[in-house]
């Protein structure tokens, strides 16, 4: 008899997939929770700690071409065994870690590239083991493991950081990988190594187009779009040499050298030369728009959670513990939802996914819009919960059924690639929507501070006195530190002004999480048009 799905999941081999992208996501869900303290330990600031999250999003999308050019040359389990020691150090480093920079070193870029095969493998592995029938259930224990590791970094990581000390938030991880460490034994040898030369140049050009594009976005809040808010020097060397921001041009550069790989790959291709993956897999419009309309979801979701571990503990004083489950109810929510759609509802069998997939952005839409009209200046944990739970119950609809709309247009022979391409998107949403809407929320919390303090005094100021003012308070509530940026205002500001600064402080704030999330509608809307794209069944059933 065919073994099921249930039996299944007891083998120690799916056990180690699951747990390592449950670990994964316990730590990037544990950097916001323990955000307070971690900056008031090391001195620094919030918008380090997102830069550290963004840098570590970028390295792990960056590196992804080339973790399936060793995958495929020295085997896929192999490179997953290396990954998850890695991966083990970086988290040890981070939690000893006694200065920001060192932090930002083993978090962001060990602990990145440590994560790039955690990332995508569990799911070409579960593909290879678990596809045909079980394919959608498998997907869902999987989803809903990244899940709950996300729940468990906010909830448990803000219990232990609050009530112990936030180096010991990361030990729940590191006892997960002793887990994953044992199961890992079990992995079978699904990819045999490829007696081709690995494809170095391929790779260093995906890495180099890649990492200039992301880093260039990462500067933007800090050098501006295309405007420069301030210049960038390398020694006594300002680059670019002209009255632009250094953002433009690293992604003009990261495009070039992304158009050089891309000649490469179809110069190898023709050779029957290695190469890092098949191009056809990206003209295959479902593919693309559903790999599109994930990574806007994701952007948005982590985008909206990361600024809300921002505001909550203004708005509401909460510690990290409680402040995780003030948001606790979208986490929550999402599972259920993804569980009743999936094994008990089995709506697909009954509604087209891809309508299932397009109401949940709507869902997703409508709940932001809640939680827009419930925000402000006293808001309280119940009357963010409303919000929350609709935004859960549009993430779970939307994530029920996305991944196997759009692995399906995929061929047989292209199908191990779809997690290599796919999941560094979606780490690429994550670190858009917390530079984009972190970078909002940052922009028009500070446009509300000046305004609000000019406004007491009387005084105006021209219009590029106003944007030069504004410019130079985001950058310090960007790069200060709590202590620092006390000894500013009380030197700067007028004592007339110092008793109600909390107050526009926190009226500002509420202002800019209001507009943020003014944003991340706007992109529901474009997440929708891609969601449009795709087939109304996978395409296995429909043919």
């Amino acid at each position: 008899m065919k073994e099921t799905i249930a039996s299944k999941i007891r083998h120690q081999s799916f056990w180690a997939i699951a747990l390592t992208l449950f670990m994964v996501a316990y730590n990037v869900s544990v950097m916001p929770a323990i955000m307070s303290p971690l900056v008031r330990e090391l001195n620094s600031s919030v918008g380090s700690i997102q830069g550290i999250l963004v840098v570590f999003s970028l390295v792990t999308a960056s590196f992804a071409p080339t973790t399936e050019n060793l995958c495929r040359f020295y085997g896929r389990t192999r490179i997953f065994g290396v990954g998850l020691i890695l991966y083990g150090i970086g988290i040890a480093l981070t939690s000893l870690s006694p200065t920001i920079g060192i932090l930002a070193i083993s978090f962001s870029l060990l602990t990145g590239l440590a994560a790039t095969p955690l990332i995508s493998s569990p799911w070409a592995i579960a593909e290879m083991i678990y596809g045909g029938e079980d394919e959608e259930q498998t997907n869902l224990v999987l989803i809903l493991a990244s899940i709950l590791g996300g729940l468990t970094g906010g909830i448990l990581g803000g219990f232990i950081a609050y009530n112990f000390g936030w180096r010991w938030a990361f030990l729940p991880s590191l006892s997960v990988l002793i887990l994953v460490l044992r199961f890992q034994r079990s992995l079978p040898s699904l990819t045999m190594p490829i007696p081709q030369p690995i494809d170095w140049i391929g790779g260093l050009l995906s890495f180099l187009g890649l990492s200039s594009i992301f880093v260039g976005i990462g500067l933007a809040a800090e050098f501006g779009w295309w405007v420069p808010k301030r210049e960038f020097t390398i020694g006594s060397l300002i680059i670019p040499p002209f009255a632009i921001s250094i953002v433009p041009t690293l992604v003009a550069v990261g495009m070039i050298l992304l158009g050089f790989f891309g000649f490469w790959q179809r110069w190898q291709a023709r050779r029957s030369r290695a190469s890092l993956f098949r191009v056809g897999l990206l003209r295959r419009r479902e593919f693309i728009f559903g790999m599109l309309a994930a990574m806007l979801h994701t952007l948005i979701v982590t985008g909206v959670q990361f600024n809300l571990f921002q505001f909550v503990p203004i708005a509401l004083l909460l510690n990290p513990f409680r402040t995780a489950i003030a948001i606790m109810p979208y986490n929550l929510t999402v599972p259920i939802v993804l569980v009743a759609v999936v094994k008990y509802l089995i709506l697909g069998n009954r509604i087209a996914p891809k309508y299932i997939v397009c109401s949940g952005i709507c869902w997703l839409a409508v709940g932001i819009a809640v939680l827009y009209s419930s925000l402000h200046p006293h808001v309280s944990a119940l009357e963010l919960m409303p919000g929350l739970i609709i935004m859960g119950m549009g993430s779970g609809l939307f994530l029920s059924y996305i991944s196997v709309l759009t692995f399906s247009s995929a061929s047989i022979e292209d199908k191990p690639q779809c997690p290599g391409i796919y999941n560094p998107i979606q780490n690429l949403g994550s670190s858009l929507g917390r530079g984009i809407l972190g970078t909002a929320l940052v922009f028009f919390t500070s446009q509300g501070i000046v305004d609000s303090v000019l406004e007491k005094l009387g005084k105006t100021l021209t219009i590029v006195q106003r944007v030069e003012v504004i410019a130079q308070l985001q950058e310090m509530l960007q790069t200060f530190s709590r202590e620092e940026m006390r000894a500013v205002f009380a030197n700067k500001v007028p004592p007339s002004i110092y008793p109600s600064l909390q107050s526009i402080n926190l009226n500002a704030a509420n202002t800019g999480i209001r507009n943020s999330l003014l944003i991340a509608l706007a992109l529901t809307a474009v997440c929708f048009v891609f969601a449009i794209g795709l087939p109304k069944y996978p395409y296995c059933r429909s043919s």
